[in-house]
């Protein structure tokens, strides 16, 4: 992390751009810290950052409405997910857009798997795009206030966004295994 941090104060927007693509979260409380301490413009910062996030958010998308990969598809179908199910996700992601989209957005983690399901569930671009537009703009009002506020212990909130992370991504493997487990009980 203090390497980040010292490249984001050498290189300053040069960089910001593309680690907002991968990982805007922790990047815009870095980013927060380093705008109260003069290193950077929070005004240049956040459009910054909200962009490289969009741009992240639509190759996810677009990975999404070119289609599931075959190996992604004999997974599906170990874990007992068949057509039936994805169509009814997708349904459910038509029926409530801003819903599935925004919390897939703030879900660390996790959030990547349901911007995926949205480009397959082929949400319009233009509503999935304005969406996230919209929660990326709060979102990162957010992140970076926490910066501002409290930059000085990022690498504690780094561990913390991890470890919220982390945790999301351990109860959504263990529903996956649980109705798996349960479809598979069912066909028996």
């Amino acid at each position: 992390m203090e390497h980040i941090v010292y490249l984001l104060a050498q290189y300053k927007y040069l960089l910001l751009f593309p680690l907002a693509i991968v990982e805007g979260p922790i990047i815009a409380v870095i980013a927060g810290f380093l705008c109260i301490n003069g290193f950077l413009n929070l005004f240049i910062v956040y459009p910054i950052i909200v962009f490289g996030d969009l741009i992240g958010d639509t190759i996810c998308y677009f990975l999404g409405f070119c289609g599931v990969p075959g190996f992604l598809k004999r997974m599906a179908g170990w874990l007992g997910l068949n057509a039936k199910i994805v169509d009814r996700a997708r349904t459910y992601f038509n029926m409530n857009p801003f819903r599935t989209i925004s919390l897939s957005k703030i879900s660390l983690g996790v959030g990547v798997a349901g911007i995926y399901m949205a480009g397959n569930a082929r949400v319009p671009f233009r509503k999935f795009i304005a969406i996230c537009l919209m929660t990326s703009m709060a979102q990162y009002c957010i992140y970076l206030g926490i910066g501002i506020l409290f930059g000085h212990a990022y690498l504690k909130i780094s561990r913390y966004m991890n470890a919220v992370a982390s945790i999301l991504i351990i109860i959504t493997l263990a529903g996956i295994l649980f109705f798996s487990i349960k479809s598979i009980l069912k066909k028996i």
